[in-house]
């Protein structure tokens, strides 16, 4: 064989050669792909029974049903404890109300000198309506005739509901010390001191599964709140993002006998900075376009507002969310 075929020849087999190795790489790229693509989407909530728990599964729902994505589900103590764990990374996605949010961000408040950078609002989901309820037979009627009774309180992992109470004492100008605290982890476990007779009072979210239990157990009924603009000062001073509105009984709204005002809040779902914002995208679509489906797990979702889902908490909205709401909306509201 002359210099030249030999040349050729060579030339030839490491062409070959490269082909089946760059071949090789595509194979084995494109077969690990749909592995990583098929990654449970990880969701936290608080524990069984609370309101979190219940958006988590609802969304959980949906994202598998409508929107073809993998959960997993991974309840926690509370959001004092989720909040930093979707912040490490360690879960993909969370719910908190607007002020937790907020705090756990910017290392104020509850999570003071705690800062939490790596959190990114997904959307503002639907107001909260939280409030305090007593036993059906009680002759306490409002606010002011707590004072000296035993409320749950401490809530060691659920910070926010201390707030809650803190605030609704404070519309009706008390304070926890004007009341006897009993000390409880979180508010599944208040729930179970008022129907173990423990306690007098305490706060949950109107329509949840926790409350109807009480309501079967042994008959609730949630005070009235005062909503003048003396006792909205005093509730804001104590929760900043809270509001206060009207709530009228229906079926799902176990405790509510009549019509009353109580504290409102947003509730948020939040991310991790690091999670890819096509998948971000694709869980928000899900969410904003599947409404009925959510409601139907959680009739609160009827009150999702999808302009809303987009709402200035001064908490930044992860790029996915943007890129999916500025093709709707075109700038942030």
């Amino acid at each position: 064989m002359s210099p030249l075929r030999r040349l050729r020849h060579r030339i030839c087999v490491e062409y070959a050669v490269k082909k089946l190795l760059f071949a090789a790489i595509a194979f084995a790229f494109a077969a690990a792909t749909p592995a990583v693509a098929q990654q449970p989407l990880t969701i936290g909530t608080s524990l069984k029974g609370t309101l979190t728990f219940s958006i988590g599964a609802a969304v959980a729902k949906a994202l598998q049903e409508a929107g073809g994505i993998a959960v997993e589900m991974r309840p926690q103590s509370g959001t004092g404890t989720l909040l930093p764990r979707v912040n490490s990374g360690e879960i993909d996605i969370g719910f908190a109300n607007t002020l937790e949010l907020y705090e756990a961000f910017h290392g104020v408040g509850g999570f003071d000198k705690r800062a939490n950078p790596r959190l990114r609002t997904v959307a503002v989901l639907f107001p909260i309506k939280v409030g305090l309820f007593v036993r059906d037979d009680s002759t306490i009627r409002t606010v002011q005739d707590l004072k000296g009774k035993a409320v749950a309180y401490g809530f060691a992992s659920q910070e926010t509901v201390r707030n809650n109470i803190d605030a609704m004492l404070a519309t009706g100008g008390l304070t926890a010390k004007d009341l006897k605290t009993v000390q409880v982890p979180d508010v599944v476990a208040g729930v179970d001191a008022f129907i173990a007779g423990k306690i007098d009072t305490t706060s949950f979210a109107i329509g949840s599964p926790k409350v109807a239990e009480a309501d079967a157990a042994v008959g609730i009924r949630y005070l009235s709140l005062d909503d003048g603009p003396s006792a909205l000062i005093a509730l804001k001073k104590q929760f900043l993002t809270a509001y206060i509105g009207k709530v009228a009984p229906a079926p799902n709204r176990a405790g509510v006998r009549e019509p009353i005002s109580t504290m409102f809040y947003d509730y948020t779902m939040f991310t991790n900075a690091a999670v890819p914002a096509s998948r971000i995208r694709a869980i928000i679509a899900t969410i904003a376009e599947n409404r009925s489906l959510l409601a139907k797990a959680l009739p609160l979702f009827a009150n999702m507002d999808p302009v809303g889902l987009y709402s200035n908490i001064d908490v930044p909205f992860h790029p996915g969310a943007v890129a999916y709401f500025g093709e709707r909306t075109g700038a942030m509201r």
